[in-house]
């Protein structure tokens, strides 16, 4: 390995089987992630983030040196912590053992990469930061590179990384904002988020696995965007004892972490109670951040209804009345015109009259009762001129 004179940082060039994919990098897994084997980190950055287009620009082109990848030098190795994507690929293409679980994508790219005369992509260039002086400079650049800028990360890896730098470097959460030119608290936000997660992970009160609903991104198996935008209520904050807005390891009360659990089935559904969300979309996460402080509402969640069952179960009689009538008359109104122009067959009249007549019995039976509250309230409206 060449390097020009010793520094805080510096530029230098790197053997392939020198260099180390980040198996703690925030974008490779969620909480709690295991995941240490280079093999096993090599196979998930394919199979989630995808390389097939750095493998097609590196088999004709070889490696820019104008890209170099941004390493922190370690008691074991040279760990990439920018341009693991790029470093995966030219594993794949010098056959390299870590890249044994996705040969036979390997080898497609690798015969491309011979025919144009194997160009160059071992040694790599690299920038390497190295001893306590270089940390903040270093994570300043992945700040600034991979939150604020166009070319950030997800909202996840965003939350975990800033949760290693804080517990790792003891850097506080206002110093990483400064440093990274948050000026709208956002990593405050992702940052307990991030907490509230993994405490109910920990506590057993939430398993992402058996989420319904899917993610995107660093976490695949619920959408996080979610559980920090649901945060953002004072009705969910009250619900589950959250207080202040500093983001800190475990913010849930413990005696309320039963509560984060029905939060996150309502929000993300669960496989092994086979209860569905309680939610279409994010649209309704307001509306189902407030239906957690209302007693009735709350019942009605804790036993899996959605928010538009709960919606329509107790609203009020005078808004039930006006609307679905109004609905009913204009369905039977479009069937009314939908007839008059379109032949219905024998066979389909029959099979739907049944329902017509039991439609028209429930009518009759809505206007009787209606008739007989108008004039039940007469007199009192009598009394009062």
């Amino acid at each position: 390995m060449n390097t020009t004179p010793e520094n805080s940082s510096r530029k230098a060039t790197a053997a392939l089987e020198s260099l180390l994919l980040d198996a703690e990098n925030p974008r490779f897994g969620g909480i709690g992630n295991s995941r240490r084997d280079q093999s096993e980190v090599l196979e998930h950055i394919v199979d989630t983030f995808g390389v097939d287009d750095l493998l097609s620009s590196l088999s004709v082109n070889g490696y820019f040196e104008a890209e170099p990848l941004v390493v922190r030098e370690t008691d074991q190795g040279l760990v990439v912590a920018e341009g693991n994507r790029r470093l995966a690929a030219c594993l794949m293409l010098a056959g390299d053992f870590r890249a044994r679980r996705v040969e036979e994508k390997s080898e497609k790219y690798r015969t491309e990469w011979e025919s144009h005369g194997s160009p160059s992509i071992d040694p790599l260039p690299v920038i390497i930061f190295t001893g306590e002086d270089s940390k903040r400079e270093l994570l300043s650049y992945l700040g600034v590179r991979h939150i604020s800028s166009s070319r950030s990360w997800d909202s996840f890896a965003k939350a975990a990384w800033v949760a290693d730098v804080v517990e790792q470097h003891q850097l506080p959460v206002r110093d990483i904002a400064t440093m990274i030119g948050d000026q709208h608290g956002t990593i405050q936000r992702l940052l307990q988020g991030y907490y509230v997660v993994k405490q109910l992970s920990e506590s057993g009160d939430f398993r992402p696995t058996d989420s319904l609903r899917s993610g995107r991104g660093s976490v695949t198996d619920y959408p996080f965007s979610w559980v920090y935008t649901v945060l953002g209520y004072e009705a969910t904050r009250r619900y589950l004892g959250l207080t202040g807005t500093a983001a800190e390891p475990n913010p849930i009360p413990p005696d309320n972490s039963g509560r984060g659990g029905v939060l996150m089935r309502a929000m993300f559904g669960d496989k092994r109670q086979a209860r569905n969300p309680s939610v279409r979309d994010s649209r309704q996460l307001g509306l189902l951040a407030s239906m957690l402080v209302n007693p009735e509402k709350l019942t009605m969640l804790e036993q899996g209804k959605s928010v538009d069952e709960i919606e329509s179960a107790t609203q009020k009689i005078e808004d039930k009345l006006r609307h679905g009538i109004e609905q009913v008359r204009e369905i039977l109104r479009e069937l009314i015109s939908r007839m008059d122009e379109v032949e219905v067959e024998r066979s389909l009249a029959q099979s739907v009259l049944p329902n017509a007549e039991m439609a028209s019995k429930l009518s009759t039976s809505l206007v009787k009762k209606i008739r007989i509250a108008s004039i039940e309230s007469a007199p009192d409206a009598d009394s009062k001129e």
